[in-house]
């Protein structure tokens, strides 16, 4: 077996949104010695280590797991101030252990995510008019851009985040060849229009951002996103006719319908493409705020793009490593069902079992 991890030991921690002290407590241990575990600096017994297995619902072999956590594309996001320091690193652990299984499962299936373009200085706007070329986008609307993305071997990885500050952020990939992540809130409260918007805006952060985590990270690389995203899902080519004058309620729900984004995110288009004046975007706003838009939109027929990728690698994996599937993910079966409730079944029987059930 390899050595312990402590980078391992954190993230467990951190999944759970425990302190250092609080994780003392709980496994009757000196907060002092899990400071030196997660630094490195001391090596757990083996009698911690089984206690924190049992604890977490991990098998102790997790915890010997070569794996070195690079930073989340949380960092970019100037509303992550909202959440508090525990919870910021309690959604960027649970999607960092969610991307390890990804890596698991991908590897399994022998996929591997293709290779994006280099930004090579350019704007944006050009990036994504790039990308749609690349992927063969047919001009207008994106019908369904998380299948879209899948198409091209960017997993959309959901998980409830129990929080609504933040919508959602892109991993690295957790392990070399492993997939490309976007990682979305699936919190009930957010509204379809928003998962789209949010989905493009991460692509633009993964093709314009991801070799910028050293440097000042924030407003700039948040705007850029959002540029990025409005030409993606609504091209200046395609939609500037759409929104000539007059831009009225009954016109924004029909492009709303349309384009599958919010009436907020169409008025920021108009206005970006200069075809309303800022004295009529200051109308509309007005407008917005006095009916209650501003919050809640009418959803306009539009339903919910469910990721189907990673559920379907999920359950092939399960169909075929049947009662084993939780060890080979450094599971326990109780956290293995809880993670992956749709696939917890075939799981749970044996695989000559399921083969009878097939034939």
């Amino acid at each position: 077996m390899s050595s312990f991890n402590c980078e391992m030991l954190r993230i467990a921690r951190e999944e759970r949104g425990l302190s250092q002290k609080d994780l003392a407590r709980k496994l009757h241990a000196s907060q002092s010695d899990i400071s030196k575990f997660e630094g490195g600096e001391k090596m757990p017994g083996e009698d911690f280590i089984q206690k924190a297995a049992s604890f977490f619902g991990y098998t102790v072999e997790f915890f010997f797991r070569p794996f070195v956590a690079l930073p989340s594309g949380l960092v970019f996001h100037r509303k992550r101030s909202a959440l508090s320091a525990t919870e910021r690193k309690r959604i960027v652990a649970e999607a960092r252990v969610r991307m390890l299984d990804l890596a698991i499962f991908a590897e399994f299936s022998g996929i591997q995510s293709g290779a994006l373009p280099l930004r090579d200085g350019r704007s944006p706007e050009d990036m994504a008019r790039h990308i749609r070329i690349l992927w063969a986008v047919p001009s207008g609307p994106i019908a369904n851009l998380t299948k879209l993305l899948e198409k091209n071997k960017i997993a959309v990885l959901p998980f409830d985040f129990g929080s609504t500050f933040v919508d959602g952020f892109f991993m690295p990939p957790a392990e070399e060849g492993s997939l490309q992540c976007i990682v979305m809130n699936a919190n009930p409260a957010m509204p379809p229009d928003r998962r789209r918007f949010t989905i493009a805006h991460e692509l633009g952060h993964l093709i314009l951002h991801r070799n910028e985590f050293a440097e000042e990270t924030g407003k700039r690389q948040e705007n850029e996103a959002n540029l990025f995203a409005s030409e993606f899902l609504m091209p200046a080519a395609d939609i500037e006719e759409d929104l000539s004058a007059p831009l009225t309620f009954a016109r924004l729900r029909e492009l709303k319908s349309k384009w599958k984004v919010s009436m907020s995110a169409l008025v920021i288009r108009a206005q970006q493409l200069k075809k309303i004046s800022d004295s009529e975007a200051k109308r509309i706003w007005f407008l917005f705020s006095r009916y209650g838009y501003r919050k809640n939109e009418p959803v306009m027929g539009l339903s919910e793009e469910r990721p189907f990728g990673v559920t379907w690698l999920v359950r092939e994996f399960a169909k075929a490593k049947g009662t084993t599937a939780p060890a080979s993910l450094f599971l326990t079966p109780e956290l293995f069902a809880r993670r992956y409730p749709d696939s917890a079944g075939l799981a749970g029987r044996d695989r000559q079992e399921e083969c009878t059930r097939e034939e």
